[in-house]
């Protein structure tokens, strides 16, 4: 145990911001570890204290590790709990300072906790982990470089003449704005597709309105008419919301391949639209942990989309490559600049690098014969340090365009341009507008008339408001609810969630639009916040409160093309959702965005959180916020620290 802290609130009465968890569990670790350990100072027994709290924090945080590169310094000492903010500051909590690099990782590396000593600790590469993190990234690691470098004679064949034929029947010239046109050099949709037959494991990136969906849409259409229609596909996101999402964006891209004639019927029928979580899709076993199919039982499927992958952590991506046979088809989407997971991990992150090197010669001739495009190979030098052989990165934004002001907001956002971002907010005209010379609560009133008056059939009749009988039906009510959404960046505080949410209820109530006295009323939207394994509603699925046709109040859900009713006796725990945190609209679009800033600082902002708030908005996004407060935002980025791409890409 430490020799500094006989309690914990001793210990927090010497650290700023300490948890009682990471206290506990260095206690338990460093005691087991010590015994084995036949000299050490006091010093060091400190050091091993610390080293743990700070992984367990640097966990909880969302990284999978503590990186010592990252924390440590090679000219200072590096102090950690300590607050800095001079209002705040407590003289009496002084921190702690952790030595220089070249000390600290030679004490660790000292200690018996190398991967092969089966300790609960594991030191490897200047990284401390616990070592669950450590097994699930290194099993995840290994299984997805055994996918990407899989030798060219055990991966799967097809006629490459046919191949062709249906990449050129997918992909003909101009037939829709999903397509590239022609005076583009390379059409990155028909790459995609051509590299998702050559690998058996294929990530297709892009931001916002690159065609992930249309394009991977296209590729289950070519595996399935090279296999003459036969493969069993599954379809998972990490949400209830993704899911629906996905759902109705492959049904979508269906209709436009069917009505240009791009893919037979019998291919298109072929192509599921029932998308389900990733939990649903692993069999949850009520108050247990494990999943009911696992590496022992796996699932019989020959092709499976992921979408959304920035938001699953490591556990969960981990334990779903598990479930899946050596012979299954792995296609995964998603945009890595978004938000990562809640819980810890970056897999998207690790797995699709920004600086990409590019396609190896092998796959470079294999992709000009199937698309008839010269594709740059990157310098020998560059090429040796990555094989990202499985990634294709959608260059071209089909909702936001080079004019699109939303398109150009995000794209400053996520550079960190702290200048331009602000500016193309301040000077926005048609897509972007921050509001000015409205007072916060006189702009969440005219939102709420203009888009969530109509989900209580109000009208204005001679300048008076109007109560007519609902005669919306629950179709039309999801369409409507759709048009806007207020997100915030926070839960808590004037501008958080739930003070919007009472705001707007409260102003519903005084048009005596809610006359209940329940929290249960006709039109409220909804989000489920627990998972429900018998009612089968999980964390994140979104409906409304609706009247049946008998005139009986229910939870009404989307699913597919119909409608799921739920009595509300059986609802899990659902909160109102006229406005959501940024966090919880990964996977959603809404035709108009109206994204609040807090009033004060945030450590949860970041430059990932405002890209992921902005490209929510398809048409329209109005921003409420200083400009401190987003320029703080724009500066800070979203660090994961893990050990993932070192493991799939290390030679």
């Amino acid at each position: 145990m430490s020799e500094v802290y006989s309690t914990f609130k001793q210990c927090s009465a010497q650290l700023d911001g300490i948890q009682s968890i990471d206290y506990f569990l260095a206690r338990l670790l460093s005691e087991a570890l010590l015994k084995e350990q036949e000299q050490e100072t006091a010093e060091q027994k400190d050091l091993l204290f610390h080293s743990i709290m700070a992984a367990s924090q640097a966990l909880r945080n969302g990284h999978t590790c503590l990186k010592l590169d990252a924390e440590a310094s090679n000219e200072n000492e590096t102090l950690y709990w300590h607050n800095l903010n001079e209002e705040k500051a407590d003289e009496n909590k002084p921190g702690y300072s952790f030595p220089l690099l070249a000390d600290w990782n030679q004490y660790l590396s000292q200690l018996a906790i190398t991967p092969d000593d089966n300790q609960p600790l594991v030191y490897e590469q200047r990284r401390l982990y616990l070592r669950r993190y450590w097994q699930l990234e290194n099993e995840l690691g290994n299984t997805i470089r055994s996918l990407i470098n899989r030798p060219t004679d055990q991966q799967a064949t097809f006629d490459s003449t046919s191949a062709q034929q249906i990449i050129e029947q997918l992909f003909p010239p101009s037939i829709d704005k999903n397509s590239a046109k022609d005076s583009e050099p390379l059409d990155w949709q028909k790459i995609a597709v051509a590299n998702a037959l050559i690998h058996p494991f294929t990530i297709i990136a892009g931001g916002p309105g690159t065609g992930k969906t249309f394009t991977v849409t296209k590729v289950l259409a070519a595996l399935q008419a090279l296999a003459d229609n036969q493969l069993t596909i599954a379809m998972v996101a990490p949400t209830g919301k993704a899911a629906q999402r996905l759902n109705e964006s492959i049904q979508k891209a269906k209709s436009i391949l069917q009505k240009n004639k791009l893919a037979s019927d019998a291919t298109l029928n072929s192509i599921p639209d029932n998308a389900s979580t990733v939990h649903r899709l692993l069999g949850v076993i009520p108050g247990n942990h494990d999943f009911r199919y696992n590496q022992n039982r796996q699932l019989s499927i020959d092709v499976i989309l992921v979408d959304e992958i920035s938001m699953i952590d490591l556990p969960l991506m981990t334990r779903l490559m598990r479930a899946i046979g050596n012979n299954c088809r792995i296609i995964m989407l998603g945009d890595a600049d978004q938000l990562p997971s809640v819980a810890a991990g970056s897999v998207l992150a690790d797995l699709a690098p920004r600086q990409a090197a590019g396609y190896s010669t092998q796959s470079s001739e294999q992709l000009r014969a199937l698309t008839g495009f010269d594709i740059p190979v990157p310098e020998p030098s560059a090429q040796s340090l990555l094989n990202l052989d499985h990634l294709t990165v959608l260059q071209k934004s089909h909702r936001f365009d080079g004019s699109g002001e939303i398109g150009n907001l995000a794209k400053y956002v996520i550079n960190g341009d702290v200048k331009k971002s602000w500016c193309y907010l301040e000077q926005g005209k048609e897509q972007v507008e921050r509001i000015k010379d409205k007072s916060f609560y006189q702009w969440i009133d005219k939102m709420v008339e203009q888009y969530f008056l109509p989900l209580f059939q109000i009208v204005k009749v001679d300048n008076a408001l109007d109560i007519k009988k609902p005669d919306l039906s629950i179709e039309q009510a999801y369409k409507q609810l759709n048009q806007f959404r207020f997100l915030a960046a926070t839960r808590l505080g004037e501008q958080g969630v739930e003070n919007i949410n009472q705001t707007i209820e409260q102003s519903l109530r005084n048009k005596d639009l809610i006359t209940s006295a329940s929290e249960f009323y006709p039109g409220r939207p909804i989000m489920v916040t627990e998972n429900h394994y018998n009612v089968g509603l999980y964390n994140g699925d979104t409906g409304l409160l609706w009247l049946n046709e008998d005139g009986l109040l229910q939870a009404m859900f989307p699913e597919n093309d119909s409608v799921r009713c739920i009595g509300l006796g059986r609802l899990p725990k659902v909160e109102t959702v006229y406005a959501m945190t940024i966090h919880k609209t990964q996977g959603s679009e809404f035709s108009h965005v109206g994204l609040v800033l807090p009033e004060n600082d945030s450590l949860i902002l970041s430059r990932e959180l405002l890209y992921t708030g902005i490209t929510r908005a398809s048409e329209q996004l109005t921003v409420f916020g200083g400009e401190g407060v987003f320029e703080l935002g724009v500066r800070r980025r979203v660090l994961r620290y893990s050990g993932l791409g070192d493991k799939v890409f290390t030679k």
